[in-house]
């Protein structure tokens, strides 16, 4: 054998006998993190918010729907008495009022995703750091998110919602 070979297998060999000593001193935990953040007393306040958020942008939106509606109406009304060039008109102006019916929905639907985003933002960044300092302060080498739908068996980890809660004060 090579000396190269040699230094090789010696490495190897020596990375096996260490693995399972690292692998008896890890310890694994797991916490579900969409519960916890619906159990944290802000949810319902950032619910609030969006909700009120969501019919104030409702209420534009049916605005747009009837006054939509009300045109639509009144060429189907007055559109005998309209001469050609007045019955083009009414047409464009009721497909320029769709086209921003269907921006309006859209941005509303980016508006509301932001919101969100912002107002779970600080619960979220609350959440981790409680469960950074559960996991640091016992010793844990994962903790994983059983939410999250990757991990498909927690039978071999310590279940931390207790320990976290505790720490979120909840």
């Amino acid at each position: 054998m090579t000396m190269m070979k040699r230094s090789i297998l010696i490495a190897v060999l020596a990375l096996a006998s260490i693995a399972p000593t690292l692998a008896q001193n890890m310890k694994l935990g797991h916490v579900n993190r969409q519960e916890l953040l619906l159990m944290l007393p802000e949810r319902s306040d950032a619910e609030a918010k969006i909700q009120g958020f969501a019919t104030q942008l409702e209420g534009k939106l049916q605005a747009m729907q009837v006054e939509y509606q009300n045109e639509v109406a009144r060429l189907q009304t007055t559109g005998d008495s309209l001469t050609q060039t007045e019955q083009q008109s009414a047409m464009e102006d009721i497909q320029a009022l769709e086209q921003r019916i269907m921006e309006a929905q859209q941005k509303a639907q980016s508006d509301m995703q932001k919101m969100e985003e912002e107002l779970l933002a600080p619960m979220i960044t609350r959440l981790d750091a409680a469960i950074a300092a559960v996991a640091e302060e016992n010793k844990y080498s994962y903790v994983f998110d059983t939410s999250a739908g990757l991990v498909v068996y927690t039978g071999g980890g310590d279940d931390l919602m207790p320990l976290v809660k505790t720490q979120l004060g909840l």
